[in-house]
């Protein structure tokens, strides 16, 4: 199969008698996206590395040179990009174009300039590194991580612990346009209601000044006090389930009831001791991890060449004095 050749067909829209044939060339990628758009289940077939998903003439690519492609990319995200027809189709299509020129590269000789040879070892390095850390950690000594997890516990027990929630609605009557005496006299009306057990949020989208009231109907999510003015959390925590009140805000003067509380949710350890050992896990290898880069860079043999590396920094011109500090100049 080469891309390179194929056509697609194109209809002229002249009058039928002028009316001829034309082709374009179909760019690879959208080759590729066509291929695999029409593919069925049933072709599919479990991938050997040495797979050719993609060739020309001059180069191919590989299920193994997919593979490698996708390792650049953390783990959660490839299940995303494979099943992305168009995003596989744009990768396939890079691979491709980049290993042609790779080899148009080689042949020429590219890789044996100083330059050229040198970031390739660097890249080389920097791989090698990558693999080399997983080595440790996979390598790293079996330890029993449970007093570990507990310590992790304890110590992220406040962010893993859920506030109370509570579920309200509310009136505002807000005191612009208005006196207070007013405002009082319409929030004890709206309670008045409230407590007969009239409909709430007919009341509220009648008697209400919040402007959320046309979508919400005064009904405030469960939400945890510290989300909530000051004044209005104070009034809900002393409120049972199904009781209103009426309260003072900085927006206003507010009929509030309480819908529903969920009390405050602090685990144990053993509902979440999967997680920290998990969590332990990756805190125990980062800290074997952190011992042999520490080795490392506190190797006794470690020489520092201070002017080598003062010769490779750009020198900035020097910056005259401001003149004010210049000498003065007699006459």
């Amino acid at each position: 199969m080469r891309p390179s050749n194929a056509a697609v067909v194109i209809l002229d829209t002249k009058p039928m008698k002028q009316m001829k044939f034309q082709t374009k060339p179909i760019t690879t990628i959208a080759l590729v996206f066509l291929l695999i758009t029409s593919v069925s289940s049933e072709a599919q077939r479990t991938p050997t590395p040495n797979l050719v998903l993609l060739s020309t003439s001059r180069a191919s690519v590989t299920f193994e040179d997919l593979t490698a492609e996708l390792e650049r990319l953390p783990e959660e995200n490839r299940a995303d990009l494979l099943l992305n027809k168009q995003r596989l189709a744009k990768l396939l299509d890079n691979l491709l174009v980049a290993k042609t020129m790779a080899m148009e590269a080689e042949r020429n000789g590219l890789q044996k300039q100083p330059r050229v040879a040198a970031e390739i070892r660097n890249g080389v390095e920097k791989t090698l590194s990558k693999y080399r850390r997983e080595e440790i950690e996979a390598t790293a000594p079996k330890i029993d991580l449970l007093p570990l997890a507990r310590e992790l516990f304890v110590t992220r027990l406040r962010e893993l612990q859920k506030p109370a929630m509570y579920t309200s609605w509310h009136t505002l009557i807000k005191l612009k346009d208005r006196t207070r005496e007013a405002a009082m006299e319409r929030a004890q009306l709206v309670k008045s209601k409230v407590d007969a057990g009239e409909l709430l949020e007919p009341i509220a989208r009648k008697l209400s000044d919040d402007e959320s009231v046309a979508i919400n109907g005064g009904n405030i999510d469960p939400t945890p006090l510290e989300n909530f003015d000051n004044a209005y959390a104070a009034a809900l925590a002393k409120l049972k389930v199904g009781e209103s009140t009426i309260v003072e805000t900085a927006y206003g003067i507010h009929v509030v009831r309480l819908m529903k509380m969920t009390p405050r949710y602090r685990p144990t350890f053993d509902e979440v001791k999967s997680a920290m050992i998990d969590e332990a896990d990756k805190a125990y290898k980062q800290r074997v991890v952190d011992t042999y880069l520490s080795e490392i860079r506190n190797d006794p043999t470690l020489k520092v060449n201070v002017e080598a590396i003062d010769s490779v920094r750009p020198k900035l011109p020097e910056v005259p004095p401001p003149a004010s500090a210049r000498p003065v100049r007699p006459f």
